[in-house]
């Protein structure tokens, strides 16, 4: 049962019995620690075996500085925990909160894949491509402290004495039992936070651009977003849409297409070029079910003057001049 629950595939029942188990004796804590680490080393086996080019991706993991491991996975097994040691965490986040001298996993869900896990408390947590999460070995037991580079949401198993944690490099997102949604990409101009259900506290972590002790309340249907520049923070009402990344159906409303080519790179790892950059400022709404990269990049070019070209792992987009051509002769078939 263990074994699964590292894997991702135990149900909610299974997850509260492990729970359960672990929290009657440090012995059991100790024998999960055993048992996650044994799991880890066969993870790094999976290289040996022969994989198809188009399902694979390189991962490379820091360990310690200067080592690497590099390991082929499918993309449908896109989550990887690797312990790391306190020493480098602080090293890759700093001006965070003192990390306590403990070890940490790390998961992966590389460019290109998804990945989904539950912790030992029972949360569930969704990670978008090209996100990396971090969680104490000791997690559940002095807090519930996670840490986030990139995109995940978050279904959080309720517990009063132990508020759920999420610290990017700006924010701390705090909660009890909630749905929520982070996205912290390295990077990026801005971090936003979505409210799905119950309440999260938000507080900025960067002192530089911090407003002294400010606490902002999010409630359900809430958008919270903040500009990295100034530490300036907007909320919006009514942006659920944004969320839809996780699940079979992805949805986009209103986005301009330089935002939505950024998310369409992480999703299929692959370099999309603009060369008009006029491209980039037209909107687009749309709903996408499991189609592959050529079939939405089709459907971009039926609703906008964009033609695409695809070769290898880059995509370039340039102006299509016939467009309004095409779209006046097919109007007047139907006059």
């Amino acid at each position: 049962m263990l074994y699964k629950f590292f894997e991702g595939s135990t149900t909610d029942d299974d997850v509260r019995r492990i729970r359960e188990w672990v929290e009657l004796s440090p012995e059991n804590h100790k024998e999960l620690i055993r048992e996650r680490k044994l799991y880890d080393a066969m993870n790094l086996l999976v290289d040996e075996v022969k994989l198809d080019d188009n399902r694979t991706r390189n991962i490379q993991l820091h360990t310690k500085p200067k080592a690497i491991i590099r390991l082929q996975i499918p993309q449908i097994a896109a989550m990887i925990a690797v312990v790391f040691m306190a020493g480098i965490l602080a090293h890759k986040y700093v001006g965070y909160e003192k990390i306590p001298q403990a070890a940490w996993y790390e998961t992966v869900a590389p460019l290109g894949a998804k990945s989904q896990i539950t912790l030992i408390d029972g949360t569930k947590i969704w990670l978008n491509a090209g996100s990396h999460l971090f969680y104490s070995t000791d997690f559940g037991q002095r807090n519930r402290e996670v840490r986030l580079d990139g995109e995940a949401y978050f279904e959080v198993a309720q517990n009063s004495s132990l508020p759920f944690e999420v610290i990017t490099s700006e924010l701390k997102v705090k909660a009890i039992g909630t749905s929520f949604n982070v996205k912290a990409y390295p990077g990026e101009a801005t971090i936003e936070t979505i409210l799905v259900e119950g309440e999260v506290e938000v507080t900025q972590t960067n002192k530089k651009n911090a407003k002294k002790d400010e606490i902002i309340l999010l409630h359900p249907e809430q958008r919270l977003t903040l500009t990295r520049t100034n530490g300036q923070m907007i909320i919006e009402a009514n942006l659920m849409i944004n969320t839809s990344w996780k699940d079979k159906r992805w949805r986009i409303e209103s986005e301009e297409l330089g935002s939505f080519a950024t998310k369409l790179e992480r999703r299929f790892n692959v370099k999309i070029i603009f060369e008009d950059t006029i491209l980039s400022k037209y909107r687009f709404n749309g709903t996408f079910e499991d189609e592959p990269l050529e079939e939405v990049l089709r459907a971009l070019s039926l609703a906008a003057p964009v033609q695409f070209s695809l070769k290898g792992n880059q995509v370039t987009l340039s102006r299509n001049k016939k467009f309004n051509e095409a779209h006046q002769a097919l109007y007047e078939q139907f006059l």
